[in-house]
């Protein structure tokens, strides 16, 4: 896999800080890091094309979709958006939950107080 870097870029890599120049042809796990983490980088190689045709990006919620209190924080954070009425529901699902999330209860709190 193959990329070059369309601009100067400093990231954290393998333990340490790699400075990679604008211009300057990457290959192997650090292209692939690079095109993970949405690096300015331009795609040399097929490997490297492909990579982001292999999954497209998750769908929001519908409106009339149902809450799945285990889905992940993001998603019912995603259901809910900036409506208190949803962030109470959200809020009062995962209270009742054995472990309720500290992080997630805390953001729909805020929500549902319509902050």
């Amino acid at each position: 896999m193959r990329v070059k870097a369309l601009e100067a870029l400093s990231l954290y890599y393998n333990y340490g800080i790699v400075a990679v120049a604008a211009g300057k042809e990457v290959k192997g796990g650090l292209a692939l890091h690079l095109l993970e983490t949405g690096a300015g980088v331009e795609a040399l190689d097929e490997d490297a094309k492909a990579y982001g045709q292999v999954s497209a990006p998750a769908a929001s919620p519908s409106p009339d979709a149902e809450l799945d209190i285990e889905a992940t924080a993001a998603d019912v954070l995603a259901w809910v958006g900036e409506d208190p009425e949803r962030a109470a529901e959200a809020l009062a699902r995962e209270l009742a939950k054995d472990k309720p999330r500290s992080t997630l209860v805390k953001q729909l709190e805020k929500l549902a107080d319509g902050e």
